[in-house]
């Protein structure tokens, strides 16, 4: 963790205020770390944490103009980073309680007489849509729908930069969103890409 100091604080934030990338440097290096720590012992997640704080410094970079009214970098940029990490927990938690009312829904149904297989009916579409897949698209798909892989883990095994990941990833969704569009149920379709939607 970095524990470099500033010395002069408010001198830092006026030059980032008007642009000066070096300055930025300075302050992105004396925080990165100690705020991607905060992040991480909230979300339980390098990848997240990485992403927060990243969104957090772009933040501050495109909202320079206020910082000569910022009394201390430290205490801004941890609310900022904060509010960001709530915002992400808030938006997990609804998606996990989307999924679990659908679930209940699916139980309790009767919109479809004499259908007791639920979900396992649309299984074969979907998976017929990720056999047509290229050798890596599929793969990324599977290693994070079955395993729960990070981009991270999943660059390291398959020998791919996370950007790499990313991109199949995305094709990937998009490929199976558009062969199944007509023959599985939109909230089908949701549930199981949930895994590689946040």
């Amino acid at each position: 963790m970095s524990t470099r100091q500033l010395h002069n604080e408010q001198q830092l934030l006026l030059r980032v205020s008007e642009g000066d990338e070096t300055a930025f440097q300075q302050l992105l290096y004396a925080y990165s770390d100690r705020l991607g720590a905060f992040v991480y012992k909230l979300t339980h997640s390098r990848e997240v944490a990485q992403e927060i704080v990243q969104d957090t410094f772009i933040k501050v970079w495109h909202k320079r103009a206020t910082l000569p009214e910022v009394g201390h970098a430290g205490k801004y940029l941890f609310i900022i980073a904060r509010n960001l990490t709530y915002n992400h927990i808030r938006d997990q938690a609804r998606m996990t309680l989307k999924y679990q009312d659908w679930l209940q829904d699916m139980e309790n149904s009767d919109a479809t007489p004499g259908d007791d297989e639920g979900l396992a009916q649309y299984l074969p579409v979907i998976e017929q849509a990720v056999s047509q897949l290229p050798p890596q698209q599929r793969k990324v798909f599977e290693l994070v729908r079955k395993q729960g892989l990070s981009h991270k883990q999943i660059a390291e095994q398959m020998q791919l930069s996370p950007e790499s990941v990313k991109k199949y990833r995305k094709l990937a969704l998009q490929f199976i969103r558009e062969y199944v569009r007509h023959r599985v149920p939109f909230p089908v379709l949701l549930v199981v890409l949930l895994p590689l939607s946040y």
